[in-house]
């Protein structure tokens, strides 16, 4: 059992945790969810061991251990995969003894190597050959091998294809020890936790939300729109109020104006009185501190894709296309048709294809045989999925002006939409963490004004409000979409057909499958 206990932690001048107080229970699933920068990844550390709080304890039960899956953590390169197996065991269970692995530990490393996709893994294989998706795998398994009794994992979702995800549920699920996570992946919360924690990024604290994600929405929601009649019933009692004494005092101002009868005068004087209790009424209406004010959404990423001028009733079609990478075949005699506005979500194995079929499409690789073609009138727009299309040297200010030149004032305010502010825009891109890139990336794609656009993993590095901003403006948006995601939310709400790249074809299926069980408000 991990106690957590009035945890305080701020950083130069911004308190970013205050009094965090919270119990994960023997065998619990729980998830800590927030916007970015509300502590969430913060929390986690301190309760790792790896920063130190300001205030507050963290205490665990006798006997338990601790395991922990950082963001985002560093990679000792000289060390093979068999070499961080072992260092991870030893710390845990061999009293420091590095010697090599035992039958047993070598065959559950390969079990669960394979669960993740990554059975094609040498265990000798050096860790700086490893790709980023494929660092995530590994690091996974190295500490599910420890069996810890308290698991810490942040963003173990990040670069997982679904095939993975769904493994890592099904693992997480019958996990026999207790699990905290953090994750935007909301299909994967609500196939695993019980019990949701929300940091709030106003207040720095902590509430806790019995159920899954979807529960979670859903009370939210609720409580916002009950926030909201009780701010418009109280908008409706100010309103009241002001004209009863503006009524009563325009009476009596009337009545002491159109008469000299002494006692009409008294009479008004005394309706007056009425009229300044009443406005002192008011006033004390006003100044109470019981009164709400107006329930305001949170600073959010603002996308809106606009209208594109004109559509093309075809927007893309394939003819026998084919394409190799150092004589493998990655795909292979694809004809494939996108209608004009239709949504397609290309989905599959990480290492199957997905971004090299996106770039042979988009002209930057070429096929080893057959065609494609685009619309007459189609602009497209496109996001990488590694950023490279940002040059790391030039601002988000400079970069926005390089697609569409417009006023500084304006094209601050146009970068404040998509949560990059005044200081952070005038920096290198470079300086910028992941998700400010993604968001500028976002707001170069609207400032484009494209009529077709292609997303490589798009939702990479946003929170899940900004996922949910990012949905509404592509469910807005009246053009056509081709993106690569592993969300399954995502994809469900904003393309109607799946083409799942396996052993070098496509098959054509349908996006709501993918979340078939669950809903969301």
């Amino acid at each position: 059992m991990l106690h957590v206990n009035r945890i305080s932690k701020r950083f130069d001048y911004t308190q970013i945790l205050k009094e965090v107080s919270f119990t994960l229970g023997n065998g619990e699933k729980v998830a800590l969810v927030g916007a970015n920068g509300s502590g969430k990844s913060t929390l986690m550390q301190i309760i790792a061991g790896t920063l130190e709080a300001d205030a507050g304890t963290i205490t665990l039960s006798g006997g338990d251990t601790l395991g922990y899956l950082p963001q985002a953590g560093e990679v000792d390169e000289a060390l093979t995969i068999e070499a961080l197996f072992l260092q991870n065991l030893s710390a845990h269970y061999r009293g420091g003894s590095s010697k090599g692995l035992t039958p047993a530990e070598e065959a559950e490393s390969y079990r669960i190597l394979a669960g993740l996709g990554s059975c094609y893994l040498a265990l000798d294989t050096p860790l700086k050959q490893l790709s980023g998706g494929e660092l995530t795998r590994v690091h996974l398994a190295a500490l599910f091998l420890t069996a810890p009794t308290i698991l810490l994992l942040d963003e173990p979702t990040n670069h997982l294809d679904i095939p993975a995800l769904e493994w890592l549920e099904k693992f997480l699920q019958s996990y026999y020890g207790s699990v905290l996570l953090i994750s935007h992946d909301r299909v994967f919360l609500d196939r695993v936790v019980s019990c949701i924690y929300e940091l709030d990024e106003v207040t720095q604290s902590i509430r806790k939300f019995p159920g899954d994600y979807c529960n979670y929405a859903r009370v939210i929601a609720e409580e916002k729109e009950k926030a909201y009649e009780r701010w418009k019933d109280q908008q409706a009692e100010i309103k009241r109020l002001k004209a009863d004494w503006i009524q009563t005092a325009e009476q009596a101002r009337h009545t002491e104006n159109q008469t000299k009868d002494s006692k009409m005068r008294r009479y008004a004087k005394k309706v007056a009185k009425k009229g300044l209790a009443k406005k002192h009424r008011l006033e004390r209406f006003l100044e109470d501190e019981a009164r709400i004010e107006k329930p305001m959404d949170k600073w959010r990423l603002r996308v809106n894709f606009g209208e594109p001028e004109h559509h093309s009733a075809i927007a893309l079609e394939t003819t026998g296309l084919s394409f190799a990478y150092d004589q493998r075949m990655l795909f292979e005699d694809l004809n494939l048709t996108i209608q004009g506005q239709e949504r397609v979500a290309l989905i599959g194995a990480n290492g199957c294809g997905k971004s090299t079929l996106l770039k042979v499409l988009l002209g930057q690789l070429a096929p080893l045989s057959g065609t494609y073609r685009w619309g007459g009138r189609i602009k497209i727009g496109y996001m990488a999925q590694n950023q490279d299309t940002l040059d790391p040297k030039k601002s988000a200010l400079e970069t926005l002006q390089d697609i569409r030149p417009m006023a500084m004032s304006e094209a601050y305010h146009f970068l404040h939409y998509f949560l990059l502010d005044e200081d952070q825009v005038i920096l290198p891109t470079a300086s910028l963490s992941y998700g400010q890139r993604s968001r500028l990336m976002l707001a170069c794609l609207v400032a484009e004004g494209a009529t077709f656009l292609v997303l490589d993993e798009p939702v990479n590095y946003l929170d899940i409000p900004s996922r949910e901003q990012f949905e509404q403006a592509l469910q807005a948006f009246s053009g056509g979409v081709l993106l690569v995601a592993h969300d399954r939310a995502f994809i469900a709400r904003v393309t109607e057909k799946t083409w799942l790249l396996e052993d070098g074809k496509v098959k054509v299926g349908w996006s709501e499958d993918l979340v078939s069980e669950n809903s969301y408000p």
